[in-house]
């Protein structure tokens, strides 16, 4: 029951009370590979990377096949300014299962962030083709190719992010 209630908390935004309840379930099984996925996410969100990043070593210790810790880490590894180490996970997460949208979505950014554009456009390529109906995928594409200088094909991927969700404000701004 603590690691639901947890989870829960986790999504309701009381990263502090999740914590405590990830913390609870894993006094009483401290090989709970989802509580350690689940602290980590929490303290990821509170931007506590440090603390984040052992939580998911532990959890990859104790179960090395979960393409989603290794998603978690890279995000920490991310927060923390360490990109090489990011794209490390990203690919990881990838290896281990290789229909994962996020893990493409999530390196394509880091690729971005570096300057990286024909790579970040690939994965986010990759990305949409997993999960065509994701508009925040288009607008990162979008701006991969706006940094390139290709304006058309950026505008084509924001007139689709704005097709799938025209009424994200959010959007009308790239």
């Amino acid at each position: 029951a603590f690691y639901r209630r947890g989870s829960a908390y986790r999504m309701k935004g009381a990263f502090d009370l999740a914590i405590q309840d990830f913390g609870n379930a894993l006094a009483i099984d401290p090989k709970y590979t989802p509580a350690y996925m689940g602290r980590g996410g929490a303290y990821g969100s509170k931007k506590d990377y440090d603390r984040s990043v052992e939580d998911y070593d532990k959890a990859i210790t104790i179960t090395p096949g979960i393409a989603n810790a290794y998603i978690g880490r890279g995000s920490a590894y991310v927060g923390k300014g360490q990109h090489d180490l990011a794209l490390q996970d990203y690919g990881r997460a990838i290896g281990l299962n290789p229909n994962n949208e996020i893990a493409y979505r999530s390196r394509g950014d880091v690729y971005h962030s570096k300057g990286d554009f024909d790579s970040a456009i690939t994965d986010y390529n990759v990305a949409i083709a997993l999960r065509p109906y994701r508009s925040g995928t288009y607008i990162s594409r979008g701006n991969s190719y706006n940094s390139k200088g290709e304006y058309g094909r950026a505008i084509q991927d924001y007139d689709k992010a704005i097709t799938i969700n025209p009424k994200d404000a959010t959007i009308y701004y790239n």
